[in-house]
């Protein structure tokens, strides 16, 4: 960017500034600078040019220093709600996966129970209602064969031994009715 040349006069003191920013802003705030001292000398007749323009440099800096914290102020809070955002979305996943694993299931345990159950079986599946937000079930996926049988029959027995108190449970409600 080019360097501007910008003559400034403030309480009649004459000064050239060299500077990459805008002429008209570098003139705006010489007079919002001039404008200052002229209102602090006014207010105490007594100040001179020096001891206004040392006040209005305080002034200024102390706003900068003010304006510096709260900017830091604010990027630390948004940085903190980036982060409670980022969990928020990983715990959401997290349950949208938990939810399809449960519906899953629920089709698997609706299946094996009219299997089981024959008539007793219900003749139509209940619609459950999803609450708002949550993306609808994906159809069923097939689930892979593992190339070795043992392996099946394993996980086919571990998960029948998981289930088999949860079955029980419609085993009885069938028996007795």
């Amino acid at each position: 960017m080019a360097k501007n040349r910008i003559r400034l006069s403030i309480c009649g003191c004459e000064l050239a500034l060299c500077s990459e920013e805008n002429e008209s802003d570098i003139r705006s705030i010489g007079d919002e600078v001039q404008k200052t001292i002229d209102e602090m000398m006014e207010k105490n007749e007594r100040l001179s040019v020096t001891m206004a323009a040392i006040i209005a440099a305080l002034d200024y800096c102390d706003a900068a220093h003010r304006a510096t914290a709260a900017a830091d102020n604010l990027r630390s809070q948004i940085k903190d709600y980036l982060e409670d955002s980022s969990h928020a979305r990983m715990d959401a996943e997290e349950s949208h996966r938990e939810l399809e694993r449960v519906r899953r299931e629920n089709q698997t345990l609706r299946a094996r129970l009219a299997a089981v159950g024959g008539e007793n079986a219900p003749a139509k599946q209940e619609a459950v209602p999803v609450p708002a937000g949550v993306p609808a079930p994906a159809a069923e996926k097939p689930v892979p064969s593992n190339e070795n049988p043992k392996e099946t029959a394993k996980a086919e027995e571990k998960e029948k031994a998981e289930q088999d108190s949860f079955m029980s449970f419609f085993e009885k409600k069938a028996d007795e009715q």
